[in-house]
Parts: structure tokens; sequence; C-alpha cells
């Protein structure tokens, strides 16, 4: 994928020339999920991914899952906000209660 691609697949064309540093909160989070969500990776986990979004932003994010989520494991860990793992409804597991670790 092209920068220019990576670009347009963040919605972020309007500040293409802008420093991350100055960033709105959920455009930073944007880019944090398109780094995340386009690597070549088995495994994705995301804490929290609609931390600091907007409708549009949570829209564009399960737009994002939904196209390049593919055959891998996609760990969302989250506070009860269904808006957060609904995309994958069919093949989700909850876990009710935490689990306690203890060290000896």
């Amino acid at each position: 994928m092209s920068q220019k691609q990576i670009i347009e697949t963040l919605e972020l064309e309007s500040a293409k020339g802008k420093q991350i540093k100055y960033f709105s909160s959920g455009m930073k989070q944007r880019v944090r999920l398109g780094l995340a969500i386009l690597s070549n990776t088995a495994i994705l986990l995301l804490d929290e991914p609609a931390s600091h979004l907007d409708k549009n932003g949570i829209e564009w994010y399960r737009k994002l899952m939904t196209e390049y989520s593919g055959e891998r494991l996609v760990v969302v860990c989250s506070n009860h906000q269904e808006k957060e793992y609904d995309f994958c409804l069919p093949h989700l597991l909850t876990l009710k209660e935490p689990s306690r670790l203890t060290t000896e």
C-alpha cells in the first residue's frame, strides 16, 4: 500500500502536510488504529479502539475492521462499549470476570 493510499484509507487527506503532534486526539487515534489494522500480523490486539473517535470515526473504524481483519485473530479489550466489538458478534468470547494472576 502506498503512502497516498494509507492517507486515503485513514481519511486524513486534509492533514497530510501536518505533523502528527498537532493532530486532534481523534486523528491520532486513527493513525494508531491504521498502523495496527493495516499491519500484516496474524493477531491484532486492540485496547479500547473507539476511544477519542467521534461518530464518523467509529463508522470508519468498523468499516476498516470489516475490510482488513481478514482471517486473523482479533482481540478487542473494551469496557462493555459494544461499538468497539460489534463487528465480531458471531464469534464473540466475553470474559465476565477478570482473571486473577498471582505471583509467589
